[in-house]
């Protein structure tokens, strides 16, 4: 009897210390394993784990491992994903509408883009909701830049190079199809590839990126002008996430919000130091004067008509409501 008592206690103590189920949530990431960025996941992974006493683990599948983001979307769509990280292109291929704030040529300055991420981004998570997702926090990561293999400063130059566009990016690419730019669809594991091969001569992407990638290697020249802001979240399905216990929501959300805080506040220096760098290794700055800047704004604002209005990818009554709220600000 006394062994059977001693047998009963320790089967108690492993039931009370170890949880009763857990959860894995599968996360694909597009970024580079290793890099300041999938180190912060790495992060979040471990401070989910300890908020939950190993009832909610992650697994990071990193540097595309799980696919582009459509296919990262699809795949949570599917269950074989739990959640990812997105940037515009994936956050609208669930809410067409959030493109809006993406729109080139659209925001202008830092603080513009600061307000939007805190103000108008919520505005969109209940849309989320309805398609079977919630996005956990939005993210703030600078500015997206043209390089070229020559120093296309006007429309009309960048009109002669083969513009590489993410191939899942489809309103983008129309977009800018529709302003006579000759753009190539690739997608962005491929980029390196096109650019080395002639396919592609000039990309679209924030200085972390090219640097990152080693695009700016061979589209030397950087267009100083900011065209899109990059906006991205973090989400997960409203499946996985109802799986999770109520008790360990707030706490889970404010983790990966604080790895987010750090995330925007690192983004600028991380930018900074990624122009330095490539400035270094023979990236050259082209600067516009303010006339070109204002034909570069001009061109890319006619193309919003092109996605906004009945039918199109973005509600005129959203597009209204971000031109209402920018020109307060302005």
């Amino acid at each position: 009897m006394r062994k059977t008592g001693i047998a009963f206690l320790l089967a108690l103590s492993v039931a009370v210390l170890t949880p009763l189920s857990s959860l894995t949530v599968k996360l694909g990431s597009m970024f580079p394993e290793g890099t300041e960025w999938d180190n912060s996941l790495k992060r979040v992974a471990a401070e989910w784990e300890d908020i939950t006493g190993g009832e909610v683990r992650m697994r990071i599948y990193s540097s595309g491992v799980a696919d582009d983001e459509y296919d990262m979307v699809r795949k949570v769509r599917l269950g074989q994903l739990d959640a990812c990280t997105l940037t515009s292109v994936g956050l609208k291929a669930i809410v067409p509408n959030t493109f809006v704030m993406s729109l080139p040529g659209m925001l202008k300055s830092q603080e513009e883009l600061e307000i939007v991420i805190d103000q108008f981004a919520p505005k969109f998570e209940s849309d989320f909701v309805r398609e079977g997702f919630r996005v956990l926090v939005w993210s703030n990561n600078g500015w997206a830049n043209f390089y070229a293999k020559n120093p296309a400063t006007t429309p009309d130059l960048l009109r002669k190079e083969k513009l590489s566009v993410s191939k899942g990016d489809f309103e983008l690419a129309e977009s800018f199809k529709a302003l006579d730019f000759n753009v190539i669809p690739i997608s962005m594991n491929e980029v390196m590839v096109g650019l080395q091969s002639g396919m592609a001569s000039a990309f679209l992407a924030p200085p972390i990126t090219a640097a990152t990638f080693q695009w700016f290697s061979v589209a030397t020249h950087l267009i100083d002008f900011p065209v899109v802001p990059v906006i991205g979240g973090l989400v997960i399905s409203e499946r996985t996430w109802k799986r999770i216990p109520a008790r360990y929501h707030a706490s889970l959300k404010a983790s990966i919000e604080g790895v987010a805080k750090d995330f925007g506040s690192n983004a600028a220096r991380l930018n900074a130091e990624s122009l330095k760098v490539m400035i270094q290794n023979g990236l050259i700055i082209e600067e516009l004067s303010e006339e070109i800047k204002d034909e570069w704004y001009e061109l890319l604002i006619q193309g919003h008509s092109l996605v906004v209005g009945e039918g199109k990818w973005i509600d005129i009554a959203v597009y209204e409501e971000l031109i209402f709220a920018l020109n307060e600000i302005r």
